[in-house]
């Protein structure tokens, strides 16, 4: 009998990690997938921006120059970026593999594919850590399903397939909360150690790190009410872990501080002024253009719909959203039981882990809601964890469909995945395509003549893109500035350019999908492009690229032209060719 049971326990955890490997490996896929989405044209800005710098730094010969700031060839400040608000920490790492990577010919191409490689890989290996997290918090099955979730997420998808921040945050993040959760279950210094790194790595990578010091102190000051292993310990370990993360960002992002000198931790003023310059592109008073699409934006029911439709998907975010009322109703049974019986040193671990996971899914929500910039990429570091209690959520809910031998759940279940993977697939088709502006500048060159005047939308990616051997220098091109303020000037010179160009071009919705929103701020403007829209002006719509993402076999594109602009703005934005039918 003890020899069957044993055969049965092995086979079954050799089927259950045959099942985490493929999730894996699958996730793998979808993230590597089309990785050269815009044929080396580099269209997004941001990865632009970091591969400039990545180029341009270099690696220091000694360790000591490294770490002073005031000479280390890897510090943006000495190779002539004087604004630098990102961590300094990915851009090193890919540097460093970029040097030990052997390329025919290495240049700008290859760090962005290089840099985009590490994300694909970090982002890989947060679907195991949120199998492990889940698998802490309650048992493999929810581990399962929690990486499934999290592996078939759309928006983890389509940052992987840029060289950007993102990517690293949410890896170190996820695998700190795991780490320390683990020294809580373990009370073993070895956890501690690496999730005080972890935490550094994810705060050399980007400063909203600090933001999770509130799960970290809850999951502590929680602890301590319940005294397992004795206040002492938690509260040393606490000051070893604060202790532990300074001595590793020295290390990991030497730039954020004044002098190479472990013992003074003073900030580097430059570095303090980048920031607040930052924020002042936050403020829905400046204008700045990135920030125009935020105007008039709600709190709350902006980014949860982005989130639900777009960042997660409608079935996993309305999953995602089920999952945080129901853990909060779990929570707060566990709390009324616990105050009756005024014994705070019996409340289980798991209630301890899920309510700092909550807290962390509802402050970060919270706090970026609020924020006058709400990027969908800013929700990014809430998705594992949603992914978590997803997995978490539906292990007790089919536990109680089997006490009652029902099978419904089962079938519903494969129902809702079939669905899920049904969206993640149509977001994947994509990639699948050559970019939107690759396409239309094949076009452009094709059928436009060259000598024709042509426009340009500033803060946009210019069109037609430089591509065999072609280049846009033979066409005259005309620059529209239309986020500048309306006034009689501006529109004066518009005027002019609008009569003088025999086509115009809009290369995304970056411009009229962000000024349409604001017609009190832009009334000249967003008139303008309603009635360019709408086929009431002069300029007649010649030709439209679009790659929305669709439904596979059915070909039903879902169309995403008015989520938030960073979603389709860099991978797959509208572009619009209008002709000026006054010059033809």
């Amino acid at each position: 009998m003890m020899k069957k049971l044993t055969k049965e326990f092995l086979i079954s955890n050799k089927v259950h990690y045959f099942i985490l490997l493929a999730i894996i490996t699958f996730g793998l896929f979808l993230r590597v997938y089309g990785i050269n989405w815009d044929q080396n044209q580099h269209l997004h800005p941001d990865e632009r921006f970091l591969t400039m710098v990545t180029l341009d730094v270099s690696l220091p010969e000694k360790i000591s120059t490294y770490l002073d700031q005031n000479i280390s060839p890897l510090n943006p400040y000495n190779a002539g970026y004087d604004f630098f608000v990102y961590g300094t920490m990915p851009m090193n790492l890919v540097k460093l593999l970029s040097n030990n990577i052997s390329f025919d010919e290495f240049d700008y191409n290859n760090i962005t594919l290089v840099g985009r490689s590490a994300s694909v890989a970090l982002d890989t290996l947060t679907i195991l850590f949120v199998y492990l997290l889940a698998t802490v918090l309650k048992n493999k099955k929810a581990g399962l399903l929690a990486s499934g979730f999290y592996a078939l997420a759309i928006l983890p998808i389509q940052l992987s397939h840029f060289f950007a921040v993102d990517t690293f945050l949410v890896f170190f993040l996820t695998a700190t909360f795991y780490l320390y959760l683990k020294f809580f279950d373990k009370f073993k210094f070895f956890y501690l150690i690496l999730s005080s790194i972890t935490f550094s790595a994810a705060l050399a990578s980007k400063i909203t790190t600090l933001l999770f010091a509130v799960p970290i102190g809850l999951m502590t000051v929680l602890f301590l009410v319940k005294k397992d292993g004795g206040r002492k310990k938690i509260f040393l370990g606490a000051l070893f872990f604060l202790f532990i993360s300074y001595l590793a960002l020295r290390f990991f992002d030497p730039r954020v501080f004044s002098y190479k000198s472990f013992l003074n931790p003073s900030i580097n003023p430059k570095f303090i002024e980048n920031l607040k310059e930052l924020a002042g592109y936050s403020d829905p008073d400046t204008w700045f253009p990135p920030a125009i699409q935020w105007l008039n934006t709600k709190p709350v029911i902006y980014p949860l719909k982005n989130l639900i439709f777009w960042g997660l998907g409608p079935f996993l975010g309305l999953l995602s959203i089920f999952s945080a009322i129901f853990c909060i109703i779990i929570l707060v049974k566990s709390g009324f039981k616990t105050i009756r019986k005024h014994n705070f040193k019996k409340i289980e671990k798991e209630y301890i882990y899920l309510f700092s996971i909550i807290a962390w899914v509802y402050f970060l929500f919270a706090y970026q809601s609020f924020q006058f910039a709400k990027a969908l990429r800013y929700f990014y570091p809430m998705i594992p964890f949603l992914s978590v209690i997803s997995g978490y959520t539906l292990t007790l809910v089919s536990s109680k469909f089997q006490e009652k031998r029902f099978n419904l759940f089962n079938i519903i279940f494969a129902v809702f995945m079939f669905f899920v993977l049904i969206n993640t697939i149509s977001f994947m088709t994509i990639y699948s395509k050559p970019h939107t502006r690759v396409t239309a500048s094949e076009w452009i060159y094709e059928y436009i003549p060259a000598g024709s005047t042509i426009s340009c939308e500033h803060w946009d990616d210019c069109l037609p893109l430089p591509i065999n051997g072609k280049s846009s220098s033979i066409y005259n091109q005309v620059t529209f500035n239309l986020f500048n303020p309306d006034t009689q000037d501006k529109w004066k010179k518009v005027n002019s350019q609008l009569d003088s160009v025999d086509y115009l071009i809009l290369s995304s919705n970056r411009l009229w999908g962000s000024i349409s929103k604001a017609p009190t701020r832009y009334p000249v403007t967003s008139q303008f492009y309603k009635n360019l829209l709408s086929g009431n002006t002069q300029f007649k719509k010649l030709k439209e690229f679009a790659s929305y993402p669709t439904i596979p076999l059915l070909g039903i594109p879902l169309r995403d032209d008015y989520s938030d602009e960073t979603f389709t703005v860099y991978d797959h934005p509208k572009v619009l060719i209008y002709k000026n039918s006054q010059r033809w």
